[in-house]
């Protein structure tokens, strides 16, 4: 986030002083137009090395945010979490949502505070609904999946297309009917066969 503020006064400033020199000298001159040019590349490729990750990460971000963020076990990596984690083993889970309340207003973009407040929460409960929709915004497949059953199973709730596709696929296979049974065709019985017409005169074997 400091770095994106950063970039943007950058890009302003690289700008604005673009915009003085070309006003500041409407005829150019020889060395004036080497200068310009000079700044605009030196300014280019900074401003372009800048905000690379940015548009990058934009770009990729529909195609591999599924696979590379958000993972469906959130690792405890800091003391609210490890405390989370050790009041829910024990089945205090009061407690236990009041730092999962403080680790969500700590870290609001991060999915680790919804998915453990969905665990603690009483099944059925407005505190479950409201985890579950938290949880529904990221874009872990699977727990996109955990937190639509909960609401359409328990609240009656149906929650509007994700915006990545790959979970709106994960969640029509959930809503996908098996396909019926085939008809059965009745084949009449087959007609017995008639008894064979045996010559006694006709001998096989001599006794």
């Amino acid at each position: 986030m400091a770095l994106l503020l950063f970039r943007i006064p950058l890009t302003v400033l690289f700008g604005y002083i673009f915009y003085r020199l070309v006003i500041g000298h409407p005829e150019l001159s020889g060395g004036n137009m080497i200068v310009l040019l000079g700044y605009g590349l030196f300014g280019g490729v900074l401003l372009a090395i800048l905000w690379a990750p940015v548009i990058g990460e934009k770009l990729s971000d529909p195609l591999t945010s599924t696979i590379t963020q958000e993972t469906s076990l959130p690792p405890q990596t800091n003391l609210p979490l490890r405390l989370i984690g050790y009041f829910q083993s024990r089945g205090f889970h009061r407690a236990a949502l009041l730092f999962v309340f403080l680790e969500g207003v700590r870290h609001p973009d991060l999915p680790q505070a919804a998915l453990l407040g969905l665990r603690s929460a009483r099944p059925g409960s407005f505190l479950e609904r409201c985890f579950a929709k938290e949880v529904y915004h990221f874009n872990n497949i699977q727990n996109c999946l955990y937190a639509y059953k909960v609401l359409k199973e328990r609240h009656g709730l149906t929650p509007p297309m994700h915006r990545h596709p790959e979970v709106n696929l994960a969640v029509m296979s959930l809503d996908r009917q098996p396909p019926p049974e085939p008809s059965k065709l009745q084949l009449k019985p087959a007609e017995a066969k008639p008894p064979s017409q045996r010559k006694t005169s006709i001998k096989l074997f001599e006794k």
